[in-house]
């Protein structure tokens, strides 16, 4: 058992993924994925073996966006290997935020292990939206950027 992540295109994700873990999920579902994973900037897919994990990725409203929406895939697999995936997201995202200064998405309010999750990558977040959706962002720090300097 091999335990991995790395980044791929959206379209190789998807061939790769749509099989074993998209082909049932309703049309629109499936279309949703597909769009998600062609449109970013970014794909990131954890495997142990040839079991796929999870696979998220970030979608930037515009090529020159500072702002990008994250999205995330996970199946049955990860169970078992949460702490690697919590360890390599949190570098993940620390490196996303140094192109995207802010991200954003939205999470169920009923899943409390995602927002978990997302506090635990330093998410902050606004009311629920129909009860159903808890939006959130994530922002680069503001510690000392080069920016910043104040000359004597």
């Amino acid at each position: 058992m091999t335990a991995t992540i790395f980044r791929l295109d959206g379209a190789e994700a998807y061939d790769l993924i749509f099989t074993d873990h998209l082909a049932m999920l309703p049309p629109e579902s499936q279309e949703t994925m597909h769009r998600s994973m062609v449109n970013s900037s970014r794909v990131w897919l954890g495997a142990d073996d040839s079991k796929v994990m999870a696979i998220w990725g970030l979608i930037p409203p515009t090529l020159m966006s500072d702002t990008a929406y994250l999205w995330l895939f996970t199946t049955a697999h990860l169970a078992g290997h949460e702490f690697m995936f919590i360890r390599h997201s949190k570098r993940a995202i620390e490196a996303a935020l140094q192109e995207f200064p802010t991200i954003v998405g939205h999470c169920e309010v009923t899943n409390l292990r995602a927002q978990q999750w997302l506090r635990w990558l330093g998410a902050s977040f606004g009311d629920p939206v129909f009860n159903k959706v808890l939006p959130f962002t994530i922002k680069a720090s503001q510690q000392w950027q080069p920016d910043s300097v104040q000359s004597a």
